[in-house]
């Protein structure tokens, strides 16, 4: 493996030498817009229009043509001041903030000179966006506040970020219902592979640069995804100025990491070097109060090589990572089961080569790339415990092209992306101990044939896809985006789809945009287990008897309303939403173990209201804030349609119930304040969750004619639930052997999270999901040197 890598890199870096100089990065976003007078509407031809980044940076200018239209391409995600003038008309100012290859529609309204000299307008707040407002937009700033712990993963570092995200078991990231919800794009590329900590060793949240989520519509071309899209923009060299930072923390809990970059620039090459390492005895959520059996450590390694010209830049970005996590276990494991000590390791390398040509109204990019993963899971030993070993390869190539065209009042982007996928699983299951420990401890148990489930199985398929849209500016306060998408997936099953998507952004007085949005998603099955979860393996389990078959493509539909406005300092935004989908997946969790099948459930609905809240007005004062709340409900029709489970029910009977992530209430919020004259900084976190559903949920069961007479404890007309929680988390730090050019060379902080010791219940032990806790309090020192 690291022998191709070594290959890789060395061939990177000789295209990147050896590349013409018409190119531009991929994550770049374009502003257009047209300059008009205020009094009539008329246009301004020759207005000049320059746009500054809000941080350290050279503006870029243009003018205006002869309609008054003007474009800016190659504008990197962020906050920026554009501003207008023409000849007998005064200067306008507007702040907006570009999110990854964003296509932001202005129109500029300038009044006459003596009417008004200078006229600055949403100086305390960022223009918001004319798409969907269920997007947040992260910065390598907010991230490097969370603690260091929180960074060693991405899902760990995104989970408060946007409403409508629910912690769940295994620390998953629950998104508007959806079970497998967090979906990361790296530099304009999708991969399948799940990004949590037990099925992959993921991303580093470290080299992120910008980061927006999006949790409700997106446009056509971020593809057969729901739930959250996570557009990841890399840090690159030329915006690290030669600089290097290194970083080391220590903790409770046995938590301490080191991390290191360092990039800079040369001319027209840039480079960026990422390294970093973590280790933790308290990894996964365990199943008692107390971890047992549950260190962990990883490292993450990234290597990115830039080359910029006059017509733009061409972008190379290798990395790797690997973790080898220990499976917790519980005092009763300890005390008649001590060998029932599992394992797993993963290991992951990535390869993006990305080129793109542009001119004044035509943009061209495409991308190549290719990703190998594998999970391995060591079985338990000893007596009285399952035996399950299990090994997952998947080989990932392929291309993307892109191609955006503005002309007048339209903006068209049309791409397809071909990609090649090779899953290779190996799963040996032996039930013979676990039945045992459930006979001598009387537990439920279910009956498996031979007590032994074994499958093999090598597969190569993909998809294909392509798709086309278009943002038309219908007035100047009117924008429309429409596009639609078609898939053709084979892996497992065959199937294709057309998706349509629609977005209506009205802009109304005092900056507020309102928006309306319909899209429909065409979503394959997830792609680890994807062929032992399709291979009828329910036919082992007596309670069931006939394999099921295999998982089918979720179909899905959600319109969303909501309204984003400037309110002086802040920008707020509400939201509703409701979806329906068609074979939504779930996890199931093989009895004893860390095996995890999906299977497909008949239908499920979903609806909610979401309130979020920035202060982006507040930076000057060295305050940073936030706020998230969502109201939501989710659930799943029965039976279960294809893929695996053990519970029979399931299968007999057609009814709702709550989904395992169905949380009535989250709140999530955040603030930091930095004292620029002393470099004290100090920061606190909230979250508060109302509980998720436990099995059926007592409202919603009916026991069908397979299915024994039985209850559950549960408040009348409400669902049983784990517990409520409310958390805090506390920060300080201080910037020390600060310089005026380059800020602090040395900062130490100290982080105390779950400040109360609530050691909470995430989740309860059922087919869905084991037993789980969340942290204690845990405490950390970091200190960061940059060099």
């Amino acid at each position: 493996m690291f022998g191709n890598v070594r290959v890789l890199v060395v061939s990177c870096s000789a295209v990147l030498l050896a590349g013409a100089g018409s190119a531009w990065a991929q994550a770049e976003g374009v502003i257009r817009g047209r300059i008009v007078a205020a009094a009539d509407g008329s246009a301004l031809a020759g207005a000049a229009v320059a746009l500054t980044p809000a941080a350290a940076g050279e503006p870029l200018h243009t003018s205006a043509s002869a309609d008054g239209s003007f474009v800016l391409t190659r504008v990197r995600p962020g906050e920026y001041v554009l501003s207008a003038t023409a000849d007998g008309f005064g200067r306008r100012e507007l702040r907006l903030a570009l999110e990854p290859r964003e296509i932001r529609t202005l129109s500029v309204a300038l009044d006459v000179a003596p009417l008004a000299l200078n006229v600055n307008v949403a100086a305390d707040a960022s223009l918001v966006g004319t798409h969907s407002p269920s997007s947040t937009v992260l910065t390598r700033d907010r991230i490097e506040m969370l603690p260091a712990a929180q960074r060693t993963n991405l899902p760990d570092a995104l989970v408060t970020s946007a409403p409508g995200m629910i912690r769940g078991h295994d620390d998953l990231v629950h998104i508007r219902g959806h079970e497998v919800a967090l979906n990361p794009l790296i530099n304009g590329v999708s991969f399948w592979e799940n990004p949590h900590s037990i099925f992959s060793s993921g991303f580093s949240p470290e080299a992120i640069d910008t980061a927006n989520v999006m949790t409700g519509g997106f446009s056509a071309e971020y593809g057969n995804r729901f739930g959250g899209v996570v557009d990841i923009v890399t840090k690159s060299g030329f915006g690290l100025r030669d600089q290097g930072t290194a970083v080391l923390n220590a903790g409770s809990a046995g938590r301490r990491s080191a991390a290191g970059e360092f990039g800079g620039s040369g001319g027209r090459f840039g480079y960026y070097l990422l390294g970093s390492l973590f280790e933790s005895d308290r990894f996964l959520s365990p199943p008692d109060p107390d971890a047992i059996h549950d260190h962990a450590r990883g490292a993450h390694g990234l290597l990115q090589l830039d080359w910029s010209g006059s017509g733009g830049a061409l972008r190379a970005l290798v990395m790797g990572s690997g973790a080898n996590i220990e499976i917790p276990q519980t005092p009763l494991d300890v005390e008649l089961r001590p060998l029932a000590a599992a394992g797993q390791r993963t290991r992951q390398q990535t390869a993006i080569l990305g080129w793109s040509y542009g001119r004044s109204d035509t943009l061209l990019s495409a991308s190549a790339y290719q990703r190998w993963s594998r999970l391995e899971l060591a079985p338990a030993a000893g007596p009285l415990t399952a035996r399950a070993a299990l090994e997952r390869d998947l080989l990932t190539a392929g291309g993307k092209g892109d191609v955006m065209h503005t002309a007048g009042r339209h903006a068209v982007k049309a791409g397809v992306d071909l990609v090649r996928l090779q899953p290779r699983e190996r799963l040996a299951y032996d039930y013979a101990g676990f039945r045992e420990l459930t006979h001598l401890l009387e537990l439920p148990h279910i009956h498996v044939s031979g007590q032994n489930i074994a499958f093999t199985g090598r597969e190569g398929g993909g998809q294909a896809s392509a798709y086309v849209q278009d943002s038309i500016q219908i007035s100047d306060r009117v924008t429309i985006d429409i596009g639609a998408r078609a898939d053709r997936y084979d892996l497992a099953v065959t199937a294709a789809h057309l998706s349509p998507r629609a977005n209506l952004a009205v802009r109304a007085a005092g900056g507020a945009v309102v928006h309306a949005s319909y899209n429909r998603f065409f979503v394959p099955p997830p792609i680890e287990g994807v062929l032992s979860s399709s291979a009828g393996l329910t036919r082992f389990i007596q309670e069931i008897g006939r394999g099921l078959p295999p998982l089918e493509p979720t179909i899905e539909d959600q319109v969303e309303l909501g309204v984003t406005a400037p309110l002086r300092a802040l920008r707020i935004g509400a939201t509703g939403y409701f979806r329906a989908s068609d074979n939504p997946v779930h996890t199931t969790v093989w009895p004893d173990s860390r095996v995890y099948s999906y299977a497909s459930f008949d239908r499920a609905r979903a609806y909610g209201l979401e309130l979020k809240g920035e202060a982006p007005g507040l930076a000057r004062h060295g305050i940073t804030a936030y706020a998230n709340y969502a109201l939501g409900r989710v659930y799943f029709y029965n039976p279960v349609t294809g893929g695996f489970v053990t519970e029979a029910d399931h299968l007999a009977v057609r009814n709702r119930f709550p989904g395992p992530m169905d949380q009535t209430h989250t709140f999530t919020a955040g603030a930091t304040y930095l004292h620029q004259p002393s470099g004290l900084r100090f920061g606190s976190s909230f979250e508060y969750g109302s509980g998720t559903a436990i099995g059926h949920g007592e409202d919603e069961h009916d026991d069908g004619e397979a299915e024994a007479d039985h209850s559950h404890a549960a408040a009348a007309g409400d669902a049983v639930r784990v517990p409520g929680h409310f958390t805090a988390n506390l920060s300080a730090g201080i910037d020390l052997l600060r310089r005026a050019d380059r800020g602090a060379r040395l900062t130490l902080q100290v982080d105390v999270e779950n400040v109360a010791n609530d050691v909470y219940l995430v989740a309860q032990e059922s087919h869905f999901s084991p037993r789980q806790f969340s942290i204690p309090r845990l405490a950390s020192v970091t200190m960061k040197v940059r060099f």
